[in-house]
């Protein structure tokens, strides 16, 4: 007879189960003393709290949602993640890799990586996109804005759905000075090099009051990151740095003056002097902060700019009565 208890050569082990990577980090973090009832999280971040209820609002349905009333996250203080409220696909990706209790920036951040285009339902391709938001160049509908600035060395061509942004503008006062964009509004920046289009970036506002990102390569096809120069930036990860963070870029940073060159070539707002002068006599940048209050994760001016050419059309004597019910709206 075999002394399993003793071992020895000819002796066959116990048969061992299975067990999920994310069991066993609850296991572990249950003897660390962590909360009983969750994966702690520690992310190291100074917004940690608001980074994980934008990451994870976002596996909570189609429209986004509050992670912690879903029952997928614990916040105030106590943070963790119960992975098994996480979608089936997923949850076998979230990994305590280090085996230490905690899911850490490098583990979570491998999670977005390998799940969020799934998980956001991204369109796979440009062409896929313009189903849902059919932009193009000297369309009313939207809104177009040209601009050198720090995220690429390439301009970028901006474009706003006009009806999405008017509807931010006249419920400006009632959002308390503060523009919101409708649920569904996309926004699509066009990294250009002349005609060319070397990448596209895209933003897509959800019902829980976060944006999804997006990038598209030279090819049309859904990428990672961006490619262009001076640095590629991964997609969501870097995009939510800038956008839920405090730091002011140029050139929205020093409008309507004239922003300084950057390392990488010129920063600056391609708008004509009329709009210039219409955001410096009326002092929109200031009545607005647009790029300051990160307005709805927003950097960009797209209101200060939509207003001023109202403002030059009063001027102008070409003002429609729509526009003039608007302007009266925002009290200018």
């Amino acid at each position: 007879m075999i002394d399993v208890a003793r071992g020895g050569e000819g002796v066959i082990p116990p048969p061992r189960r299975f067990v999920p990577p994310f069991v066993l980090a609850l296991l572990l973090a249950a003897c660390a003393g962590g909360p009983a009832d969750g994966l702690r999280v520690d992310l190291d971040k100074s917004n940690e709290e608001t980074l994980l209820r934008y990451y994870l609002g976002g596996y909570v349905g189609p429209e986004g949602g509050d992670p912690v009333e879903a029952g997928l996250m614990v916040g105030e203080g106590r943070l963790a993640i119960r992975p098994e409220a996480l979608p089936e696909p997923f949850r076998a990706v979230l990994d305590d890799a280090n085996a230490d209790g905690v899911i850490d920036w490098d583990e979570f951040v491998a999670f977005v990586g390998a799940t969020y285009a799934e998980a956001r339902g991204l369109p796979p391709t440009l062409d896929a996109l313009r189903g849902e938001a059919p932009y193009a160049a000297g369309d009313t509908d939207w809104f177009t804005t040209e601009v050198d600035g720090v995220m690429t060395s390439a301009r970028r061509r901006v474009y706003v759905p006009t009806a999405a942004l008017r509807e931010a503008l006249a419920g400006y006062r009632t959002a308390g000075d503060r523009l919101v964009y409708p649920a569904g509004t996309v926004i699509v920046g066009e990294h250009r090099e002349g005609e060319a289009v070397l990448e596209t970036t895209v933003k897509r506002r959800r019902a829980d009051g976060f944006w999804d990102f997006a990038v598209y390569g030279a090819d049309g096809r859904l990428a990672g990151a961006t490619a262009t120069p001076p640095r590629p930036l991964d997609a969501p990860i870097q995009c939510t740095g800038c956008h839920l963070g405090r730091r002011l870029f140029d050139p929205e940073k020093s409008f309507p003056a004239r922003a300084p060159d950057g390392p990488y070539g010129p920063r600056a707002i391609d708008t004509d002097d009329a709009i210039r002068g219409a955001v410096a006599a009326h002092d929109l940048v200031a009545f607005f902060e647009e790029h300051a209050k990160r307005s709805d994760g927003v950097l960009g001016l797209y209101g200060t700019l939509y207003t001023a050419g109202l403002l030059a059309d009063r001027e102008a004597g070409r003002l429609t009565p729509e526009d003039a019910a608007l302007l009266e709206q925002l009290g200018l």
